[in-house]
């Protein structure tokens, strides 16, 4: 459902006739027994809503088709979608777009689990307009993230704000990203806890973010060490799973008590959609898909075009 307090089917009357019949605000006034300025503001708040969406060509992109095309043969996965133009200077809603449509051909049902994982492009398109009404989808978080304060790596708020858009059903996990050796213990044998890591094996489909490099990166979150001589060689990481242009795994101090599903529990999981726009994170999603992370990339132009001049992408 959209999120407004005006009335949705006048809302509707109002764009359609605007922007559908080409009907001036006058016309449309006349014709819906209202004033010209409330005219006025039935197409404003149906634009900001997300009733109605425009999509300006860019004459100079590339065909994107063959794009997606040219970057799925090279990955190996299912499904390659890119966003034209740059979608980081756009605060990824093509992204955010192009996510909506992917979630609606899932065709989630009643009682499936949809699951999301933390970082700066999850956090942004959890809340966006595109995404699709999921009544009884049951969305859970992949990682624990209690404690963190950047508000994009706190699962539980991301998991909120995309139930609250898509009216799915939230569930929330009460622990920290790397708990203490007594709290993990204890986790083992917490209900609420298992109940998390139990919607984890059911999984219908999962959506997480790709992190750049190690060396030089900026957005970390609190639990991974800072100037660790062991993740040096890390490209990227996904769901704290961090790994070496091979798609290795890269182990640091601390990593075998992260609250996160396993590698194989990842690769088990039908539909996971990796969301990465960021031409940095090129290195990070070649090897993230030799590590069999995810199966559909969404990213954006410049991002793709950067993975394919890779100097790795051949290998």
């Amino acid at each position: 459902m959209l999120e407004t307090t005006m009335d949705v089917q006048l809302l509707h009357r109002a764009a359609s006739a605007y922007y559908l019949d080409d009907l001036r605000q006058a016309e449309i006034a006349e014709l819906l027994h209202v004033s010209r300025p409330t005219v006025s503001k039935l197409i404003a708040e149906a634009r900001r809503i997300g009733m109605v969406r425009f999509e300006v060509l860019d004459p100079s992109a590339g065909d994107l088709a063959d794009l997606e095309l040219r970057l799925r043969e090279r990955l190996g996965v299912a499904r390659v979608r890119i966003a034209a133009g740059d979608q980081v200077q756009r605060g990824f809603r093509g992204v955010g777009d192009l996510l909506g449509e992917e979630l609606r051909g899932l065709g989630l049902r009643r009682g499936d689990v949809l699951l999301l994982s933390s970082g700066k492009t999850t956090y942004a398109v959890s809340g966006m307009a595109g995404l699709p009404e999921l009544p009884g989808v049951i969305v859970a978080p992949t990682v624990g993230g209690q404690q963190e304060p950047d508000p994009s790596f706190q699962t539980n708020e991301i998991v909120r704000r995309f139930a609250d858009r898509t009216h799915a059903e939230p569930r929330f996990m009460f622990a920290p990203a790397q708990p203490s050796p007594s709290l993990w213990d204890s986790l083992q044998a917490d209900p609420s806890f298992l109940a998390i890591t139990d919607l984890w094996r059911r999984a219908r489909a999962v959506v997480v973010g790709v992190g750049e490099p190690y060396r030089g990166r900026e957005s970390l979150t609190s639990v991974v060490p800072r100037d660790e001589p062991l993740l040096e060689p890390a490209v990227g990481d996904i769901n704290l799973h961090f790994y070496d242009a091979a798609g290795e795994a890269v182990a640091f101090p601390g990593s075998d008590c992260l609250v996160r599903p396993s590698r194989e529990l990842m690769r088990d999981i039908p539909d996971a959609i990796a969301l990465a726009a960021d031409v940095r994170k090129a290195p990070s999603i070649l090897a993230g898909a030799r590590a069999g992370l995810f199966s559909t990339l969404i990213t954006d132009e410049p991002t793709a075009l950067a993975v394919l001049a890779h100097p790795d992408s051949a290998v």
